[in-house]
């Protein structure tokens, strides 16, 4: 009778810890999203507002410039996590091959041209 107390409430104990953990990992995973979806809303805020300074400006581009290469930066590293997050499921050799080529190709030449 003890024995089968002692078991039910291992068992108890047991669910108990699994649920907080599962909690905590929904939580983590919310706050990568919110994270990454504020980063998303900066970047497009920065492109509309070069685009809004490159009509308003005609002649002066160099403050626009500098917020489309923010708002370009923003898109091309989120771009770059979640491509990551998804050769990180797949992990196949020539798909993190592709990858890392992708991205050194990118911030290389994103850099170069800036």
């Amino acid at each position: 009778m003890e024995e089968n107390n002692q078991i039910k409430e291992s068992k108890e104990i047991e669910k108990e810890q699994y649920k907080t953990i599962k909690i905590k990992d929904n939580k983590r995973k919310l706050n990568l999203n919110s994270i990454l979806s504020f980063s998303a809303y900066i970047g497009i805020g920065c492109i509309a507002i070069s685009l809004l300074l490159t009509l308003i400006l005609e002649r002066d581009v160099t403050l626009s410039n500098a917020f489309e290469s923010i708002g370009q930066a923003i898109a091309y590293i989120l771009c770059m996590i979640l491509a990551f997050s998804w050769v990180k499921t797949h992990r196949k050799i020539a798909w993190i091959v592709c990858y890392v080529v992708f991205v050194v190709t990118i911030m290389v030449l994103f850099i170069l041209t800036i």
